[in-house]
Order: C-alpha cells, then sequence, then structure tokens
C-alpha cells in the first residue's frame, strides 16, 4: 500500500513526536522526577492554547473538514445554537447559572426587540462552563463571549495578562472600570459534611491551621471512628473552587514554614508536593470532581456517604440545608471567597450595538430587584444595606453551621496555583 502526501506527513509528524516525549521523558527521569522551573514554560501554555497546540491537534489541522457535527455554541460565539449575530452572549459558570437565568429572563423580557442576552450552553444542553476552561476557550479563538463571569478575580486578570501577551493593544478587560467590571455578590468556600461527622472533624479543623488538621486525619494519625477519611474537591486545572483549595493549602504551607517569599518556587518544590500529597492522602477523584464544583456538590447531598468531607460553595450548601437538615458546614480559617462579578469584554468580535446592552444588562444587575434575586440564591450582596443582607438565613440554618462572619485571606499569585495544580494532575490525581 502506497502512502498519499499527507499520509506521509502525519507518519512522520508521529514518529516525530514519540521521539520528543521520549526524550522528554528521559529527561524528567533524570532530573530525579522532578519538574523544577520547567513547569512554569510547559504549563503556561494551557492558558494560551492557541500558542500551543498538541500533536493530535497539528494532525487534525491538516485533515479536510468533513462539516460541523453537533450544536453548542459556534464560533462567532452567538452560543447556544442561537445564530443570531446581534446576541449578547453571557459566559458564567454553573454555580451561577440559577440566578444569571432569571436575570436574563427578566432583562429580555424588558428590552424585547432591543437586547438579547443569552447565556452560553455546552452541547448536551448544560448551562455554563469551567472558569479556566472558558478563559482557555476565549484565548483559543473558540469562545467568543460578550459577557463573562467567572468565579475567581483571579481568572479575570489572568486572561487580560496572557491576551495582551499574545495580541497586544487595549486591554481585553478592565477591571478598574466601573461600568464594564462589577461585583455583585460573594459567597465563601466551606467545608461541607455532615453533623454526625461534624462531631469528630469540627474540633480538628477548626483551628488556624486546618489543612495540617486535615492531614493528620487523611494520613491516619487521627483516625476517624468510621474509618479512611474520604475527602474530595473539585478539580483546579478547571475549577475556581479547585483553585481555591489549592491556593489554601498553599498558603498555609508557605506560613507554616516561613516561606513567603518566593510562592511560584514554593508551588513546586519538593517540600509541598509533599505535604499536599499527605493532605490528598484520602481524596476520591471521581466524574463529579472533574465536573466541577456544582456536580460535586450535588453529589454529596444525593448520597453524603460518597464523601466524607468536600469543599464547596455556601451558597449552595445553605440552600439546600431546608431540604437536608443533616448537612453541616466549617468555615476555612482562613478560607477564600468567590466574587460573583461581571465584565464586559473589549473584544473585535463585539459590536457597538452588543456592547451597548451589556452595559445596560450590567448596570440591571446592579438594582434592587436583581439583589433581591440574588439572595433567594443564597449568595452574599458585596455591599450589605438594610434588608439586603443574608444574615437571617444564615441565623436560621446556625445549627447546620452557617455563620455570619468568618476570615478571609489573599490567594497566593497566579502561576503559583498554575503550576501547583499542574503538578496536582500530574502526581497525585492519577492514583486517586
Amino acid at each position: 500500500m502506497r502512502l498519499t502526501p499527507l499520509g506521509k506527513l502525519v507518519l512522520f509528524i508521529l514518529i516525530v513526536g514519540v521521539a520528543v516525549g521520549g526524550w522528554r521523558w528521559w529527561q524528567n527521569q533524570s532530573a530525579g522526577g522532578t519538574d523544577g522551573g520547567t513547569v512554569a514554560a510547559r504549563n503556561e501554555t494551557r492558558d494560551a492554547p492557541g500558542d500551543n497546540k498538541g500533536l493530535w491537534d497539528r494532525i487534525r489541522e491538516m485533515i479536510p473538514a468533513t462539516g460541523n457535527k453537533g450544536g453548542g455554541s459556534s464560533p462567532s460565539g452567538t452560543g447556544g445554537g442561537s445564530g443570531n449575530p446581534g446576541d449578547i452572549l453571557l459566559v458564567t459558570t454553573p454555580a451561577k447559572a440559577g440566578w444569571l437565568n432569571d436575570m436574563v429572563e427578566q432583562f429580555n423580557a424588558k428590552h424585547q426587540g432591543k437586547y438579547r442576552v443569552v447565556l452560553y450552553k455546552s452541547e448536551d444542553g448544560k448551562t455554563g462552563m469551567a472558569s479556566r476552561n472558558a478563559m482557555k476557550a476565549i484565548l483559543a479563538g473558540n469562545l467568543k463571549p460578550v459577557l463573562w463571569s467567572p468565579g475567581n478575580p483571579m481568572i479575570t486578570a489572568r486572561l487580560g495578562e496572557v491576551w495582551a501577551q499574545q495580541r497586544g493593544g487595549e486591554p481585553v478587560i478592565d477591571m478598574a472600570d466601573p461600568n464594564g467590571y462589577r461585583v455583585f455578590l460573594r459567597s465563601p468556600m466551606v467545608f461541607l459534611t455532615t453533623k454526625e461527622k461534624a462531631k469528630f472533624l469540627r474540633p480538628i479543623l477548626s483551628g488556624p491551621n486546618p489543612w495540617s488538621a486535615l492531614r493528620e486525619v487523611s494520613m491516619g494519625r487521627k483516625p476517624p471512628p468510621w474509618g479512611r477519611l474520604k475527602f474530595s474537591h473539585a478539580d483546579p486545572q478547571t475549577s475556581s473552587s479547585g483553585i481555591a483549595t489549592l491556593g489554601l493549602i498553599l498558603n498555609e504551607y508557605a506560613q507554616k514554614t516561613g516561606q513567603t517569599g518566593d510562592m511560584h518556587k514554593l508551588a513546586i518544590s519538593a517540600g509541598f508536593q509533599q505535604f499536599l500529597s499527605q493532605v490528598e492522602q484520602g481524596l476520591v477523584y471521581d466524574q463529579p470532581a472533574i465536573n466541577g464544583t456544582t456536580a460535586l456538590t450535588r453529589a454529596f447531598l444525593a448520597d453524603p456517604t460518597r464523601y466524607d468531607l468536600i469543599t464547596a460553595y455556601e451558597g449552595t450548601a445553605l440552600k439546600s440545608a431546608e431540604q437536608n437538615p443533616n448537612i453541616y458546614v466549617m468555615y476555612p480559617n482562613p478560607t477564600s471567597v468567590s466574587e460573583h462579578a461581571v465584565s464586559l469584554l473589549n473584544a473585535p468580535w463585539i459590536s457597538d450595538r452588543q456592547r451597548e446592552g451589556a452595559l445596560e444588562f450590567i448596570k440591571f444587575l446592579g438594582s434592587r430587584d436583581a439583589i433581591q434575586a440574588g439572595l433567594k440564591d443564597m449568595f452574599r450582596p458585596v455591599a450589605e444595606t438594610g434588608d439586603l443582607t443574608l444574615r437571617p438565613a444564615l441565623a436560621r440554618y446556625s445549627d447546620n453551621g452557617f455563620q455570619a462572619t468568618f476570615t478571609t485571606t489573599e490567594l497566593p499569585p497566579y502561576e503559583a496555583i498554575n503550576d501547583a495544580s499542574y503538578l496536582w494532575a500530574k502526581r497525585i490525581a492519577p492514583h486517586h
């Protein structure tokens, strides 16, 4: 059988890829299995997939297209298969999908015939996209929203940094512009368990070093009365709460060891990797954890025996407290807060009309009615005034561990968490 020129080219690329992969493996083994300074360069390309296509991506580009199969969002960014070029595509996370879906319906009804906001939906019809997945898709040009609402301002800032590195020009997001970037609601991250298991876990995890205490439990030094601890959190490669979990662990390790200077270097150090693997010794890394915070929390609420302890957002847990009176939350000391902001992108695919409508939508989200709707979804208003507060609901479920006050901390720089999550995915997740 004779190969076509295209076939010969594909075969050549495969051979080169195998050779390069083998050479990199040898390099890694020669270095004693540590990634050192190469981690940053290799993992940073995860934020810029358009600049670092994998071998199979390059091969697929050489094969003639056979047409588009399936639905989903189009390259034009209209999303959900709507196909209307004037639509204002809004991409958010699954955790905020409920509140924003209601707000979109109200806004569209109020501005019928003038503006139309559309929430992004995946090919299987689910609303929302994990924050880092959305960031990477925007940078690659595969997702073209007008408005974006990730789970953490760190991700928003990172999009702007990488966009500037790739394309230059004006900032794609101006986080200093109160018209184009606004934070409306917030939700702290919590430990979620059951009341029965909290009798053992709460005294251990309520101190100033909860992750070190969790390590003692995970390693069996303080074994739970029910046996091995099953702990889970969302995948930090995609999920904002997974990123926050990893960032809090890194922060505590830095404080305990007095190595708060170079957090990036610390994230890839052998000492931190050992500490992290010990904390994660009881990790349950299953499909809900892979799918993100919302899926993980729902899996726990559906079957609390599936995990003993997970990290989740306060809002989701509080909303389910009435139907699940046995749940119990604990606030890591310190914890991280997810800020529910909406950003207007400054991108070439956005028309003046879409920009105008997007600014009106952001203004609408700041209205009293919109914030009250957020309270129904158990989010905390950024500015609590009068009856615009979550305190009554928190007091109502105080027996479930909910509280009005908590201590927060700034997460480490993105680059540090980025490398830590890469090593987590490479060395820890595959073993669970």
